[in-house]
Formats: C-alpha cells, structure tokens, sequence
C-alpha cells in the first residue's frame, strides 16, 4: 500500500522557507525505500502555518521568527484564545534577523520615545495587521513597548499602510511614501538601497522598551553592530527576529520525526551550499547547518527527534 505523502507548509512560493522544505523532501524521498513522495502547500510562512500544523491540517510547518511559536504553544499574543499545546519541534534553521523601526532623519526623531511624543502628522508603513501575520503584530508590539497604538498616527493627522512582504513596507521608506517604517529581513540588498537612498536613523529599542518585551512574552532583543547598515556607526538593538522553525506535532510518527532530524544531522550542507555565495552577516541562512543548533528550539522538540539528536551528539563526543 503507498504511503500518504508528508506534507510541508511553507511560505508564499519564491522565499526561504519554500527552499527549506524541498530540500527536507528531497531528503525523504532519497531516504525511504519507497521514495516517500512529499507535497509542498504554499502559505505565508507565519502564524497561519502554525496553526495549520497544530490543526491537523498539515504534517509540518515551517515558520519565522522561530521564538513565536512558543506564543503558539502557550496560546499568547496572536494566538491568544487559540492555544496549540501539541505543538513540537523538528528543528530551527539559522536566520539572524531583527524588527527595526527607521524615520526619516530630518525629522528629528531619535528615539522611540520621540516617536511617541511626535505631535504632527506621519505615516507609517508596517507589516499587515491580523493575528497571523507576524510581521505586523511585531511592529505593533515594538511600538507598544515604547506605549504607542497605530491608532496614535491617525489620530494626529497621519496614516498607517500595511503590508504583506517586508520590502513593500521598506520601499514605501525609501521612495518617500513613509516617514517611520518597521520591518524586518535586515541582511537583504534592500535595506542597503534603503540607507542610500534616504537619510534615515534607526530607532534603537531601550533598556525599558526590552525590558517590556521581555517581561510580558518572554521575547528577546537582537544587537545589531556598528556599520552593520552602510553609513550608519552606532549599533542598534532591534526585536529578535531570528531562526526558521520547523514545526510538527505529537501526532507526526517517530519514524517520520527521526528521518527529518537526521536530515539537520547528516545533510545540512546539501541545503547551506545554496547560500555560501553570500557574505555570512548578509545571507538569509547563516551557515554552516548543525545538529548542536538545530536542537536549539523555542519549544520542546518531538521525542523521536530528539533521540536523533542526543545519538548524533553522543557519537561526536566520543570522536
């Protein structure tokens, strides 16, 4: 009888999480006797992904940032009332990212503060705003750390765009359809081209604006160095944006689990060979691809996986 095929959910179809789960179904079907076929759905790569996987409805999901499906699991933030205690871990890919808010410098903004005390009219730019899209709840939740609602800009005169793809939302900044931007996706050639073409500053979280997000979602803080931005020499301390997940839940067979952990043990350099050709601190992937890393999840991992992984480690220590 053929086996039902595994089923990944990744992100819109032309991203990184789309590339991570085909190399993870190659991987099945060079690995199972049968050549387990696999079937790769698109989705958004954000909460609505983990949902999908902690519904039943797909086997995994791949998901960024990796720390928000700790939120999943909990039932907090965006998945508040919607709780997927079930949900386990494969693994976490590398991704070193940020949420970052930047104005327009001659507006004589320089912290978020400042932003909250701005009393004539801006626009802002944001990630789309409904409870799976990651990307507008963390904008939100940078702005509420410094006690500001979207609702503060309109209320003085100003707007609020939003959309779904990061670099919409940077180009609304550097074309000059915004005036305060707050996305992510820092190591791509568009932030550059955004530094270039305006005169920008970024808006450092402070001690009391981490503190926050820490305090109320256990969500930690990314230090970004100096010069990281062309022409920019200060460091910046921005949301942690980081890592992909790749999640599953209880329900996934051990032997499916295992065969997909030891993917991150024995073939991680079949897929970081795809991103060696850009500079580490600039590439989506942060390379190389370890066991060691890759167990490093924000929530428990499925205990056949993490079987694999202790074996893996075990082996290398005694080598």
């Amino acid at each position: 009888m053929e086996q039902q095929r595994l089923t990944f959910r990744a992100d819109w179809g032309g991203a990184n999480l789309i590339r991570a789960a085909g190399w993870l179904s190659q991987w099945v079907w060079d690995n199972t006797p049968e050549h387990r076929l696999s079937t790769i759905e698109t989705g958004r790569g954000m909460g609505d992904n983990l949902r999908a996987v902690g519904h039943g409805e797909t086997d995994i999901a791949l998901a960024t940032p990796a720390s928000f499906a700790a939120l999943a699991r909990d039932g907090r933030g965006p998945f508040d009332g919607d709780a997927l205690p079930d949900l386990v871990a494969i693994a976490t890919l590398p991704h070193r990212d940020a949420m970052l808010p930047v104005v327009r410098t001659e507006l004589g903004i320089r912290t978020l503060r400042d932003l909250a005390e701005y009393d004539r009219p801006l626009r802002v730019s944001l990630g789309t705003g409904d409870p799976d899209g990651f990307m507008g709840w963390a904008g939100e939740l940078v702005l509420a750390s410094a006690g500001i609602a979207p609702e503060h800009f309109v209320e003085r005169g100003g707007s609020v765009t939003r959309h779904e793809q990061p670099f919409d939302v940077i180009a609304d900044l550097r074309d000059g359809r915004a005036d305060v931007m707050i996305s992510e996706a820092i190591m791509t050639p568009d932030w550059q081209q955004l530094v270039r073409a305006q005169d920008v500053t970024f808006l450092s979280l402070g001690d009391e604006e981490a503190g926050r997000l820490g305090a109320e979602y256990g969500l930690g803080t990314l230090d970004i160095p100096e010069n990281y931005f062309e022409g920019w020499a200060d460091p910046i301390r921005g949301l942690d944006y980081s890592d992909w997940i790749v999640a599953t839940t209880t329900a996934l067979p051990d032997e499916t689990a295992a065969l997909l952990a030891r993917a991150f043990i024995e073939n991680g350099e079949a897929f970081a060979r795809g991103y060696r050709h850009l500079p580490l601190d600039y590439s989506p992937l942060r390379y190389p691809i370890e066991a060691r890393l890759a167990r490093e999840t924000p929530i428990p991992l499925h205990p056949a996986a993490e079987r694999e992984y202790d074996r893996a480690l075990q082996k290398q220590e005694v080598a």
